[in-house]
């Protein structure tokens, strides 16, 4: 696989509802997209019904990607259509539905899996995904 995977990274690809491990039921991890120039993270949020609105979301500036089982952190470049915080989004009920897009450093070839940390002290308050899965043949599509 992993020669499979450089290949595919010289390219670019995007692999589709990944595999992964989370604590959050109102986030969804949509795609992963990976390019020589960054690593893009798609995700769908649905307003929590826990508030009368929604309640809010917003992502902390601090919040990197690493391969699973290693310490080397990429940071958070760029976020699109979610606020960095402090500063939060406020829903206006708990029907809505927010999509966003987190951008970091491109990873290194042959990686397989990723952890996505907002912040290493849990909370259900935080977006941390384990164990983000890039190797799955089936749900990889090449970017052309």
């Amino acid at each position: 696989m992993e020669s499979n995977n450089n290949t595919l990274l010289s390219k670019g690809f995007i692999v589709s509802n990944p595999e992964h491990a989370t604590i959050d039921a109102n986030v969804q991890l949509l795609r992963v997209i990976l390019t020589p120039k960054e690593t893009k993270i798609d995700f769908g949020y649905q307003a929590t019904s826990y508030y009368i609105k929604g309640g809010w979301i917003k992502i902390s500036p601090h919040t990197f990607i690493r391969q699973t089982g290693t310490t080397e952190k990429l940071v958070l470049t760029n976020a699109t259509n979610i606020p960095f915080g402090p500063e939060k989004l406020h829903f206006n009920s708990s029907i809505e539905w927010r999509y966003f897009s987190l951008y970091f450093p491109p990873l290194p070839p042959g990686v397989h899996s990723i952890d996505l940390i907002e912040s290493e002290r849990s909370s259900t308050n935080v977006f941390n995904f384990f164990n983000i899965r890039l190797d799955d043949i089936s749900r990889v599509c090449n970017i052309h």
